[in-house]
């Protein structure tokens, strides 16, 4: 995980799930930020903003599911 602070001082986080897009199995690009995190998986375009949960052994991302019948 890289830590960076922007231009007008706001701090985020980002890091690269291998494998980790639920909907093509592609790499997830994660950004975390204290308003909450935002993932982009390159290979299907996918834009969440998943759930994320810091743990002692690593962090948690879950992604909300909703259907239209």
């Amino acid at each position: 995980m890289t830590e960076f602070e922007s231009n007008l001082g706001e701090r985020f986080a980002e890091f690269v799930l291998p494998d980790g897009c639920v909907l093509c199995g592609g790499a997830v690009s994660v950004r975390a930020t204290p308003a909450g995190a935002h993932s982009y998986c390159a290979r299907c375009h996918w834009l969440s903003k998943p759930r994320m949960r810091v743990k002692e052994n690593g962090v948690e991302l879950s992604f909300g599911a909703t259907a239209t019948a």
